[in-house]
């Protein structure tokens, strides 16, 4: 077959090698510039202003406010925490700022978008989300308060008294303890999937922390629409607030598309930032799992702040309305990772985010613009939605749920030993919340893992560790000491690592997906681990392994090459799958192309995807010495992951 013998040609050692070599070279290059593709991109094409986000380097606040006051441009906002001002600059001042000393980056104040997915869908009502994850109509979330940045939140009986603050961001200036609104409808949705009591729909659309309380914080217009300099000013306030407002969870069903490495997206940091000062942020993967024209799925469509290593990132899963897993899917348009410029494993877990029900006021945008999608019960509205947006959510409830049960277990233990008189006078000194970190490991290792319509489990780029299983998570948070020393035991209660749905008692996972590795061992859960506290990145160590697992070795290792020449995985501006189709150019500006023949064949240990014959195939396998993944092949458009023994070394095997 002619497109077979044109693929073991461009893997020859030297074929690799040079295109390697190119492609580090054009990484580098790429990683001197101050600015973000985006803002690249718009002064090639001759834009004449631009709003940004500047990331200083220490103590120089004032001296780049001088050279932006001498050039008449004024800053909109101050971010102190990431070292960051927002301003809008001429094409020419942004050209000055890139070769500023005093400048660390230079990124674009990004239009942010809620990750929902209005497509209609033929799947009737879904009514049992609870059930789905394994759990009841259970009153639970008080311990903790979640911090909701969308479009609002308008209270039509399920959130009755549980509103702590409503803060307007979208206002010239913040409007703070505002009465509470939503003229979008999906912050309400969101919302109502993280914690509606189910009061008006008699429990049928509860969220799994039916009695957690909200801050809202109100980031997108009526359209759905806002700034990222918007989101980091709310999240900014989040942090500043947490402890006189009880906040341990963010949640981000929102996100733009990753236009610079995760080490400058302002996003990512103010998202790790939130972490290290022990808050927990769930985000949105992203809906760009697949081609809309063809339908077919591809990879590396994780949006920002997606990628940032410590979030909790979430696709969507189809649950098909039954309790049972056996029939649930990875949606088709949940983002697939890699992530894009750093190569970063995710998403962590999928949920369910597929045709699910839950609160939208009436008037607002989204139930005016699709009545289709409205439900109507008991004389309220709801509204019927995918996306990630809404899996995130999901997941924002179940993790409010889990702090809530790790208190309640850690009573439990405490009044058996002191007695309840003891434990209630005062004197007893809870023990820590669980870290984000605890939280993820988790949710990762009690997840059930999912397959496609073939049988084939679907990979950790796909589903990242699995679907998130309520019950099970909530029986690790509740069994788990956190105030055992790290390296001792924790877990104080055997754990039978299966949860039944419907009828079927399922497996979970039973590993976690650290850095690029997917770790095995029963250490994992039993054992407070020095992985587990805030000041601990996801992902990293020594040599990015976790010593106190196991690796598998039956080829489910998360594996890419990086970069000894430019420090860093390599990435080329764009991903090419074969070479008709191209979409997205709107939402990536760096034009991702997905081929028309994207199923695939096997060619012994190569996957071959793509049909064309003059060099535009994507391939993923290895070369004859075992130790190159190749994807794409034409001058300076491909994307490659792997090794050659010029400049990568690998870090496992498929």
């Amino acid at each position: 077959m002619k497109m077979v013998s044109t693929t073991r040609r461009l893997c020859s050692a030297a074929a690799s090698a040079a295109l390697l070599l190119t492609m580090a070279r054009s990484a580098t290059a790429a990683a001197a510039s101050k600015l973000d593709l985006h803002l690249q991109r718009q002064l090639h094409r001759g834009s004449n202003a631009e709003r940004v986000i500047i990331r200083l380097k220490p103590g120089q606040n004032e001296t780049v406010r001088q050279v932006l006051r001498q050039r008449g441009h004024a800053v909109y906002a101050d971010h102190a925490g990431i070292d960051a001002l927002s301003v809008e600059v001429s094409a020419d001042t942004l050209r000055v700022l890139a070769k500023h000393p005093a400048i660390a980056s230079i990124s674009s104040d990004a239009d942010i978008d809620s990750l929902d997915n209005k497509n209609s869908t033929t799947i009737d009502t879904t009514s049992a989300l609870l059930t789905t994850l394994g759990l009841g109509n259970w009153s639970l979330g008080t311990t903790a308060g979640v911090a909701v940045l969308d479009s609002g939140l308008q209270d039509d009986g399920n959130f009755t008294g549980r509103i702590l603050e409503f803060d307007d961001f979208t206002k010239s200036t913040p409007k703070f303890n505002a009465i509470p609104y939503d003229d979008y409808g999906h912050g309400s949705h969101v919302a109502g999937l993280i914690g509606s009591s189910g009061a008006i729909s008699s429990g049928l659309y509860s969220g799994p922390a039916e009695a957690v309380r909200f801050l809202v914080l109100k980031v997108l217009d009526k359209n759905g629409k806002g700034k990222t300099s918007t989101l980091l000013s709310a999240m900014e306030y989040v942090i500043a607030n947490k402890d006189r407002l009880g906040i341990r969870v963010i949640n981000l069903s929102l996100g733009h598309p990753i236009y610079e490495s995760a080490a400058t997206d302002p996003l990512v940091q103010e998202v790790e930032r939130a972490t290290r000062a022990g808050l927990i942020v769930v985000v949105a993967a992203g809906n760009f799992g697949r081609n809309p024209d063809t339908g077919l799925a591809g990879y590396a469509g994780i949006t920002s702040p997606g990628n940032a290593p410590d979030a909790i990132t979430v696709g969507a899963a189809r649950t098909n309305d039954t309790a049972a897993r056996n029939d649930d899917s990875v949606a088709e348009y949940s983002s697939r990772g890699p992530t894009w410029y750093d190569g970063i494993a995710k998403p962590d877990v999928v949920a369910p985010g597929h045709a699910l029900v839950s609160d939208v006021p009436a008037t607002a945008t989204l139930a005016l613009s699709y009545p289709s999608l409205v439900v109507n019960y008991n004389r309220h509205s709801y509204m019927r939605l995918n996306g990630t947006s809404m899996a995130t959510a999901v997941v924002s409830g179940l993790v409010a749920a889990m702090l809530d049960v790790s208190r309640f277990g850690a009573v439990q233990r405490a009044t058996a030993l002191y007695g309840s008189r003891y434990v209630s006078s005062g004197k007893w000194t809870p023990p820590p919340l669980p870290t984000a970190n605890a939280i993820k490991m988790m949710l990762e290792y009690s997840a059930t893992p999912l397959s496609d319509a073939y049988g084939v489990k679907y990979d950790a780029l796909t589903q990242g560790a699995g679907e998130v299983n309520g019950l099970g998570a909530l029986t690790l948070a509740y069994c788990i000491d956190t105030s055992a020393p790290v390296g001792s035991p924790w877990l104080t209660a055997p754990v039978d690592p299966h949860t039944t749905f419907g009828a079927d008692s399922v497996a979970w996972t039973q590993n976690i997906v650290w850095g690029t590795n997917i770790v095995w061992g029963t250490d994992v859960i039993a054992v407070n681990q020095a992985s587990w506290p805030m000041n601990i990145v996801w992902g990293t160590g020594d040599g990015d392994n976790i010593v106190w697992g196991t690796s598998s070795d039956d080829g489910d290792n998360i594996v890419w090459g990086t970069s000894v020449l430019a420090g860093t995985t390599v990435w080329s501006s764009n991903v090419v799958w074969g070479g008709d189709i191209v979409w997205g150019t709107s939402l990536w500006e760096t034009n991702i192309v997905w081929g028309t023949n994207l199923i695939g064949f096997f060619d012994g240990d190569n996957i071959v995807w793509g049909t064309s014959s003059d060099g535009d195939n994507v391939v993923w396998g290895t070369s004859s010495d075992g130790d190159n993944i190749v994807w794409g092949t034409i001058d300076r458009d491909n994307l490659i992951w792997g090794t050659s023994a010029v400049a990568y070394s690998v870090l496992g095997t498929f």
